[in-house]
C-alpha cells in the first residue's frame, strides 16, 4: 500500500510538473516561409487562390485532392487532401487565408501574402501556418516540432511551384 501511494504521488507530481512546464510554452505557434518567383503577381496568384491548381505544387499531392464544393475559388471553397479538409476563408488583394482541419489536431490557419519583390520584377510570397494550442502539456511541448515538420514541406511546395513556372517557360 505504501508503494502504491508513492507511485500515485510520483505520477501526479510528474504530470503537474510537465503541465506547468508546458504552460510556459506559447499557446500559438506560427511557421513562416518566404520565396521569390520570377513571375508577375498575376501569374502566381491563380496558383494559390484556385484549389484546382494546388495539385501542381502542394506538398501533399501524393493524395489526390477532392473538391468538396462546386467552386474552387473564393471564400467557402473547400477541398479534401489526405485526412485534411481545407477551406478558403479569405481571398482578396493578393492575400489568401484558409483553415486546415485535420482529424487529430487543432485547426491550423494558413495564409499566403503576395507582393511585388523590391529586388526583382517578380513576386515575393510569404506563407504562414498558425496553430492555436490547448493547455495540454503534450500539445504545447509537441508544437515545438511544428517547425521541423511543416518547414521542409513548405520549402518543398515552394520549390515545386518554382519548377512549375520554369516548365511553363520551356
Amino acid at each position: 500500500m505504501k508503494y502504491l501511494k508513492l507511485a500515485i504521488f510520483s505520477i501526479g507530481s510528474l504530470f503537474l510538473l510537465v503541465t506547468c512546464i508546458g504552460l510556459l510554452f506559447p499557446s500559438r505557434v506560427t511557421v513562416i516561409r518566404s520565396a521569390s518567383f520570377n513571375q508577375p503577381i498575376d501569374s502566381v496568384y491563380p496558383m494559390l487562390h484556385d484549389l484546382s491548381n494546388w495539385h501542381y505544387w502542394l506538398f501533399d499531392s501524393t493524395h489526390p485532392g477532392k473538391l468538396l464544393t462546386t467552386s474552387s475559388i473564393g471564400p467557402g471553397a473547400s477541398i479534401q487532401v489526405g485526412s485534411s479538409k481545407i477551406t478558403i476563408t479569405h481571398d482578396s488583394a493578393y492575400y489568401i487565408e484558409s483553415t486546415w482541419h485535420g482529424s487529430k489536431s487543432n485547426d491550423q490557419i494558413c495564409g499566403w501574402r503576395l507582393s511585388q519583390d523590391p529586388n526583382t520584377p517578380g513576386t515575393m510570397l510569404r506563407w504562414h501556418y498558425t496553430q492555436h494550442l490547448d493547455w495540454y502539456p503534450w500539445e504545447r511541448v509537441g508544437a515545438v516540432l511544428n517547425e521541423k515538420i511543416l518547414g521542409p514541406s513548405m520549402d518543398s511546395s515552394m520549390a515545386r511551384l518554382k519548377r512549375h513556372f520554369e516548365q511553363q517557360r520551356e
